[in-house]
């Protein structure tokens, strides 16, 4: 059951915004943890391509940007379909059972109301697509980090801007989306709550992260996880 302001912001937008979309964040949003960070052990581990976590580490450091750039530049001349196998294969082995319990339900109701659901992810959108669709969402309505596929191969000229903090909302407004409520769990998705009609703030219990203030601050519900 969700809690009562939870409960109240659903229903505003299933009922006043019926028809509209909706745009939710994919890690620590949709699931629990980062599978964009995960498959890049993963990958390093297995041997798919040669990088470096501890260099992605010390990207995000300097620049989140950068860093979530680079989880994609290390896939240049990977075969776009093998990609998606392994990619595949690692969600349902690792992710499937991540999926919150209020997700489910929630995309559901969403859908019943006519709500095209769309996720905006800073993680490769190869690695968040498998969760997609294992949720029902469709490919062409899923933003993450991506870069041109050239005859099956990947170019790892990685588009911009990073779909991260700003970069979210200027994706959006390239699908021309102002969606009628955002899902976001890290201060990274500040920007795209903000810019939606309404927003929902989802935090790990006795979260005290930057955002979980901000939604206290502008009255936006908030779910634990």
């Amino acid at each position: 059951m969700l809690p009562p302001a939870v409960a109240r912001l659903i229903d505003t937008v299933t009922s006043a915004h019926a028809g509209q979309s909706v745009v939710f964040d994919a890690d620590g949003t949709l699931w629990r943890g980062d599978v964009g960070e995960d498959f890049l052990r993963h990958a390093i581990h297995t041997r798919l391509f040669e990088a470096s976590y501890e260099h992605y580490e010390h990207l995000l450091t300097q620049s989140a940007p950068r860093a979530y750039a680079y989880c994609v530049e290390v896939m240049r001349d990977q075969d776009e379909a093998v990609l998606a196998q392994r990619c595949a294969a690692f969600f349902t082995a690792r992710y499937q059972g991540r999926v919150f319990s209020f997700v489910r339900p929630l995309l559901a109701r969403l859908e019943a109301a006519g709500c095209p659901v769309w996720i905006c992810s800073a993680s490769p959108r190869w690695s968040v697509l498998p969760g997609a669709l294992a949720l029902g969402i469709p490919a062409q309505r899923v933003i993450g980090v991506s870069c041109p596929v050239r005859d099956g191969k990947l170019s790892g000229e990685v588009e911009q801007p990073v779909p991260v903090g700003p970069g979210k909302v200027t994706w959006l407004q390239r699908r021309e989306l102002l969606p009628a409520l955002a899902v976001g769990n890290g201060d990274f998705d500040l920007d795209m709550l903000a810019f939606a009609k309404h927003a929902l703030v989802i935090s790990p219990p006795d979260s005290q992260n930057h955002l979980v203030a901000e939604a206290r601050s502008r009255g936006w519900p908030i779910l634990s996880a």
